[in-house]
């Protein structure tokens, strides 16, 4: 049998475009003093409001000791405040401060355009709907349960 060679793959292309994404990513994210990830808690709790942290795990698929560290980073580094529920002092609930909504609203308007816009730069419009369309149909198919 003739298979490819790993390097030929869609899968290792995909994987090639992940990694140099997320590196530009971090890049990008180095300006506000942040990490990969950390721009998504931020732009949860901007879209959402003040949130529990259970609401936090939920929505950003993730295990609750992953929202808890990311909490504390970014308390410590002034993006958002802590508090615990007056109801049920085992709740706490998080809240962007001045410096959180300020950064993840650049990050969402300039930030993640800018890397967009140089993903798909020399691309028309019907190649990046194409692209997308391609690209969620890859998605679904290895979300799929076999």
């Amino acid at each position: 049998m003739n298979r490819p060679l790993m390097c030929s793959t869609i899968s290792h292309l995909l994987q090639q475009i992940s990694k140099v994404h997320r590196n530009k990513g971090n890049q990008l994210l180095a300006a506000y003093n942040l990490h990969a990830g950390q721009e998504q808690f931020l732009a949860t709790v901007l879209c959402g409001g003040a949130m529990t942290m259970n609401e936090l795990t939920e929505n950003l698929e993730v295990t609750p000791a992953t929202v808890t560290r990311m909490a504390e980073r970014l308390e410590k580094n002034g993006f958002l405040n802590k508090e615990k529920c007056c109801n049920d002092q085992r709740v706490v609930r998080v809240s962007l401060t001045e410096k959180g909504t300020e950064a993840a609203t650049q990050i969402i308007d300039t930030t993640w355009n800018k890397l967009e816009q140089q993903m798909v730069r020399n691309m028309s419009m019907e190649e990046k709907i194409l692209l997308r369309r391609l690209l969620m149909q890859v998605l679904e198919n290895i979300e799929e349960e076999e």
